[in-house]
């Protein structure tokens, strides 16, 4: 007789003698109580598949995940990391780059296992431990929805649930354009039971810290062509954007004609001017850094900044633009709304003399800087025009003709050509955007195109980013780049380990 009949017998009243082997009645209990236990089972099988604490099969999660419209992708990228690693661990030799890459383990501990890595990385993919990640990423799916759609917090702690990964602490830069998660993996290695004896010291499998990343408005590079401008002739740009910017000014040489080319910002009164001729097609640049090149050569020292009250001619009235004189109360005229000041000329104060000490050797020059909305820029080449004769005025020395340094004006019958090309590049935050950086040793998950990782959880992520908002992810990369890299004395600050390259990029050929 099975222990659930004795056990169903023994709540019959003792004078029935039911539990007696002559008696019948134990075997039609005993019988009873086998599909008893089939259905106590089942019951039990159902009571379970709805806890996702103690679901034991893909289905019964997916079902429970269904109820927060989560489907099977929602699984798809730990699957990716788990048969990743099985792969690896299946080789001979055993990829212990890989195993360090997937799992976040430094590969000098991986190594002291020896023969023992290939069962520790297949420990960590068998069905139980897939099982225990699908949770995982349910429940922190879920939990990111709870913090908070659309928040830089619940964006980070979605990324991180979908890639295995465990929030740890999430911080934020003290501008708020930065947020930055500490991360924990969850696809762990477990160490194998010590030998006998055991060793001295027992190798360390913890991962080492992940930090997610996500910029808010991040930067990008934002132009406009050159195309074709006469002296004298007036730009306007319109941008958008959060702010002002510093921008770089491209002058591009147009025939003979740019000679001593300027460009002047007449909002602010502030002008760069290079001291040479720009030969056709070739680009000179005043950096948004203060530099300034000559079809990348460095020719700063030949240029030069000034500042200060500007006067155009009467017919390009600019009404609450132009400068004007003003009264002994510091009015000026209803047409103009900055009064006149002397103009100022840096790094060189003589710069606008007969003879200036050019080069000057100094290490910057400007830059100028693109407001928001609308802006009007007005570009120059030096033309000379001649006095002479009675009733005609004399020619100002700022405009006097020049030997071999001056390109002649259009007669009066003559078409008027362009003296240059001027075009604008500037970096600015992009609106309504923001940008997720991973860890760079997921790449190692994904191709080129970032079809197999990137572009999946991108995908994921839409549910979490607010309506109207770009998103894009991207791997961080701690390698130095030329424009772009920093040095840090703070090794542990985070943001710049991960963010900003400041690591040397292994050299190929050590010898």
């Amino acid at each position: 007789m099975s222990a659930r009949g004795s056990a169903v017998l023994r709540r019959f009243p003792q004078h029935l003698a039911a539990s007696d082997p002559g008696k019948r009645f134990g075997s039609v209990v005993d019988a009873l109580a086998q599909e008893l236990d089939v259905v106590t089972r089942q019951l039990q099988d159902v009571r379970t598949a709805r806890r996702i604490e103690d679901g034991t099969t893909r289905r019964d999660l997916l079902a429970l995940a269904s109820l927060h419209a989560l489907t099977s992708p929602a699984l798809g990228l730990v699957d990716r990391r788990v048969d990743a690693l099985t792969a690896a661990a299946s080789e001979d030799p055993i990829d212990v780059e890989a195993v360090a890459a997937l799992t976040g383990v430094p590969q000098q501990a991986l190594e002291e296992l020896g023969p023992d890595l290939a069962s520790v990385a297949v420990l960590a993919t068998r069905h139980s431990s897939r099982t225990d990640l699908h949770r995982a990423v349910i429940l922190r799916v879920v939990h990111a929805h709870r913090v908070g759609n659309a928040t830089p917090t619940a964006l980070l702690a979605a990324a991180a649930a979908y890639l295995g990964l465990r929030v740890d602490e999430v911080t934020h830069s003290p501008d708020s354009w930065w947020h930055l998660a500490q991360c924990a993996d969850t696809l762990r290695l477990v160490a194998p039971a010590p030998a006998d004896p055991p060793p001295e010291v027992a190798p360390d499998l913890s991962p080492t810290e992940d930090v997610l990343a996500l910029e808010e408005n991040p930067f990008r590079r934002a132009d406009v062509e050159p195309s074709p401008k006469r002296t004298g002739q007036r730009t306007r740009i319109l941008r958008g954007g959060l702010d002002d910017v510093s921008v770089t000014v491209r002058v591009v040489g147009a025939g003979t004609h740019t000679i001593r080319p300027a460009v002047v910002h007449l909002e602010t009164g502030r002008g760069v001017v290079y001291e040479g001729d720009v030969p056709d097609g070739v680009e000179l640049a005043f950096g948004s850094t203060g530099r300034v090149t000559l079809d990348g050569a460095d020719v700063t020292g030949s240029a030069w900044s000034f500042e200060g009250a500007l006067f155009a001619d009467a017919g390009q009235v600019l009404p609450g633009v132009d400068f004007g004189y003003a009264d002994e109360a510091g009015q000026t005229p209803p047409e103009t709304t900055q009064p006149a000041s002397f103009v100022v000329a840096t790094p060189l104060a003589d710069a606008f003399d007969d003879d200036p000490a050019f080069p000057h050797g100094a290490a910057a020059v400007g830059p100028l800087r693109l407001p928001r909305g609308e802006s009007r820029w007005v570009s120059f080449a030096r033309v000379a025009r001649s006095g002479g004769g009675a009733g005609v005025p004399t020619t100002p020395r700022t405009v006097a003709g020049r030997f071999d340094a001056s390109a002649f004006a259009a007669g009066p019958d003559d078409p008027v050509e362009p003296c240059l090309d001027l075009g604008f590049g500037w970096e600015e935050r992009e609106p309504f955007a923001v940008r997720v950086l991973l860890p760079r040793r997921l790449a190692r998950l994904d191709d080129d195109a970032g079809s197999l990782l990137r572009e999946p959880l991108r995908r994921l992520l839409d549910r979490h980013r607010a309506a109207g908002v770009t998103l894009r992810v991207e791997y961080a990369d701690p390698r130095w780049t030329l424009g772009q890299g920093v040095v840090r004395s703070d090794e542990e600050d985070a943001l710049g380990v991960v963010v900003a390259g400041t690591e040397l990029w292994p050299d190929p050929d050590p010898g």
